[in-house]
């Protein structure tokens, strides 16, 4: 979760807002498995016990920064589905959102902003330590100095010694952001042929 939101911030610093809203939401995903315990589902017409799809676990995880909210930022201002739809939108390049679903950066600052307060307080949970047994979360291993080791495990276990899991966060320019979120309306008309439509604006 650390490295999917620092590099959402990184982008968000290169105004890079799309690929910012992609890896906060596949952070949000992450935070869905874990707290839910499910492992991942190898087919997708047919679940087996304990299995889920990637759209339901980001539901989950959106519904639990719903329910364990950070006091001190503003609510979410979307919905699961709509969350859905935007991580559709931001992955896929021949995608479009549905009148009435707005982006702006903002909203991915609030989502990083939920996503740092779950980091530190979701260890709380006494159903975590089975969750996580049960979710089958296995570490990438990469070779480094002629021996494979699993990417990041080494340097968060230092890191936890001293710190809280959401601490010392790198490009986080997003936290304490409170402004107020403003929406977009990014729905746009049909095309006619008969130039741009007043107003309209283009992403």
């Amino acid at each position: 979760m650390r490295e999917f939101m620092q590099a959402s911030g990184l982008n968000l610093e290169k105004g890079y807002h799309l690929g910012a809203l992609f890896l906060a939401l596949d952070a949000t995903e992450l935070l869905g498995r874990v707290v839910s315990g499910a492992r991942h589902a190898t087919n997708r017409r047919r679940k087996g016990p304990g299995e889920l799809g990637a759209t339901e676990v980001l539901r989950r995880g959106v519904k639990y920064l719903n329910a364990h909210a950070d006091p001190r930022a503003a609510p979410l201002p979307h919905s699961p589905q709509d969350y859905v739809n935007l991580r559709n939108f931001a992955g896929h390049g021949a995608t479009y959102l549905k009148q009435g679903v707005d982006f702006d950066p903002d909203s991915t600052r609030l989502l990083l902003q939920h996503l740092a307060h779950a980091l530190n307080t979701m260890w709380d949970d006494p159903a975590l330590p089975t969750n996580l047994a049960a979710v089958e979360i296995h570490p990438v291993y990469s070779e480094n100095n002629s021996s494979w080791q699993p990417v990041y495990v080494h340097e968060m276990q230092e890191h936890l010694k001293q710190k809280q899991p959401g601490d010392g966060l790198c490009h986080n320019s997003w936290q304490g952001h409170q402004d107020e979120i403003v929406t977009v309306d990014n729905s746009s008309p049909a095309v006619t042929g008969r130039g741009s439509h007043p107003g309209t604006s283009r992403s």
